[in-house]
């Protein structure tokens, strides 16, 4: 409490100090101007005006005492003036009011002797609170030695702290700098990694198309199409395989329907040797049918006459024919349906197989003009049994590439056709010989085609027909030869 005090009263007594040394400098310049009474009031008459009455305490502090000898005021109130120093009020209307009197001196006078007044007091107080004051100063300069460590303390770490903080800020820097050169880093190995997935991708299907690898290279084209295309960031590189991609599945497709093309030439080649083989097959089975029976009705015969030395030598031989000796290949027609179906195309693919086939089988059916009948229908009859034939394996086979309904269709239209070819060849023969010859290979066709499944009612009825034709034309015969007799 006595440092406050001491430090409140030194702070009174510069502030009364610097208060009255202002006042000092307001007063003496006027009084300088005042050169004598009359002189004064005739120097001071511009201030003569309608200011006189601007502040009430100002006229009222000015006392109309008694005339002198030179006829001016004689001073002004102290209490007021007092009271306006102590409040902190301006002083301008007690000074002008002086120099309105004329009695600048007077003013002098009292602010003196207020300036005295206060010293006295000012005098007793610091005698009255020197020790403190003493003390208060001291713990002041002490203060401000601390202050002055402290500060120098303080500036000290903060350059300290500015120098370390430089550093961090730099290692800040270069570690955020680090960081998004890492990340561009690893989305440039993650792009890369895509780009050459992609781009192996690409290899292996160039590798399967050139080993006439179809299906896996649609697979790859597939994984390419659905996995990498909506995540590959080269925009170039995307752009490349969308143009690419369909262009490579045309080239597929095309390459499969050549094979598919070829193969319809080479089927339609090799059907006849199918059919000869096949109608070979069913005239040696037909043959040791035959033999067989002869062997059992010998057996019997024997049996009945009672005859001792019967012995049954029945050899049970297998009568299904070995197709092993049939062999022909449907690997492109397997491929190009797998193919089609990858893309799509199965139900396209089915409707050009069998229109293709069906104008083959159409091709087949026409009589050859080159030759005669009896000299072409081995080779005829031949060529429908290897086309049936064939298309009983695509149709067992190729997983759903020819219908039962469409087979059946080809082989009516082909009964239906052989039926008007046959009675037209039949019309034209002059001879039971070559009734008989054709007749025989047209049951031989009838055998052969019922171990694969076809219905043969409609030949039996051609074969009947023959029988027809050759009790007529052997009734001919007999007739032309009593004529001749």
């Amino acid at each position: 409490m006595w440092f406050l005090h001491g430090a409140f009263v030194s702070l009174c007594f510069w502030g009364v100090i610097s208060r009255w040394s202002s006042f000092e400098l307001c007063v003496l310049p006027g009084c300088g101007r005042r050169g004598g009474g009359a002189g004064g009031r005739e120097g001071e008459s511009d201030l003569r005006g309608g200011r006189m009455n601007k502040t009430k305490r100002a006229t009222s502090g000015v006392e109309n005492g008694e005339k002198g000898g030179d006829g001016g005021l004689i001073g002004v109130d102290d209490s007021a003036l007092a009271s306006a120093i102590s409040n902190g009020e301006d002083l301008g209307p007690f000074i002008r009011a002086a120099f309105e009197i004329g009695r600048p001196e007077s003013l002098i006078h009292q602010l003196k002797g207020f300036v005295k007044k206060k010293e006295v007091e000012i005098e007793d107080l610091c005698k009255l609170h020197y020790s403190e004051f003493i003390r208060a100063v001291d713990e002041l300069r002490h203060v401000l030695l601390d202050a002055d460590e402290l500060k120098s303390g303080l500036a000290k770490e903060n350059k300290q702290l500015q120098l370390v903080g430089d550093g961090l800020l730099t290692m800040l820097d270069s570690l955020i700098e680090s960081h998004g050169t890492k990340k561009n880093l690893m989305g440039a190995i993650d792009s890369l990694k895509i780009c050459t997935a992609v781009v192996d991708l690409c290899m292996r299907v160039n590798d399967h198309v050139l080993e006439n690898g179809y299906y896996p290279a649609l697979k790859a084209l597939d994984i390419m199409e659905r996995d990498y295309m909506p995540v590959l960031p080269a925009r170039a590189l995307r752009q490349l395989l969308e143009r690419q991609i369909p262009v490579c599945r045309a080239h597929i497709e095309r390459k499969v329907n050549k094979e598919f093309n070829d193969w319809l030439v080479h089927i339609r080649s090799v059907s006849r040797e199918i059919g000869q083989l096949s109608i070979g097959q069913a005239s040696s089975a037909r043959q040791r049918e035959e033999e067989l029976r002869g062997r059992q009705r010998q057996a019997e015969e024997q049996s009945r006459s009672g005859s001792k030395e019967c012995v049954y030598m029945l050899e049970m031989e297998d009568l299904d024919e070995d197709d092993s000796q049939l062999k022909f290949d449907l690997t492109p027609v397997y491929r190009a349906y797998h193919i089609n179906t990858c893309l799509g195309m199965q139900d396209q693919f089915r409707e050009y197989y069998y229109k293709n086939r069906q104008l083959q089988l159409n091709s087949d059916l026409q009589i050859s003009t080159a030759q005669s009948f009896l000299e072409s229908h081995q080779t005829y009859f031949a060529q429908l049994a290897g086309f049936f034939i064939v298309e009983d394996r695509v149709l067992r086979s190729a997983g759903g590439l020819m219908s039962s309904a469409r087979t059946e269709q080809l082989w009516e239209s082909a009964i239906s056709r052989m039926t008007v070819v046959m009675e037209d060849q039949f019309s034209r023969m002059q001879t039971a010989n070559h009734l008989l010859l054709v007749k025989d290979y047209v049951s031989l066709l009838g055998a052969t085609l019922r171990r694969y499944g076809y219905q043969v009612a409609m030949p039996r009825l051609y074969i009947n027909h023959c029988i027809v034709w050759f009790f007529c034309l052997m009734y001919v015969c007999q007739m032309r030869t009593w004529q001749k007799v």
